[in-house]
């Protein structure tokens, strides 16, 4: 069984989500692709933060 994913392109590569669940699955890069492991998981989780924090702060401008 295939999981269908949203590739979004980011700076050296690509990260993947389930298009199903929006969870983090893979990350693609010039050196190939990888599941997300947990690591993975936090740093993308914490660079998604950091810009709705930045968004959030534009607009309260």
């Amino acid at each position: 069984m295939t999981i269908r994913a949203n590739k979004t392109t980011v700076k050296g590569g690509y990260i993947a989500r389930s298009a199903k669940s929006g969870r983090f699955v893979e990350v693609g890069s010039s050196s190939g692709v990888f599941k997300a492991t947990t690591k993975t998981v936090s740093v993308v989780k914490g660079a998604s933060e950091k810009r709705k924090s930045a968004l959030k702060r534009l607009a309260d401008r």
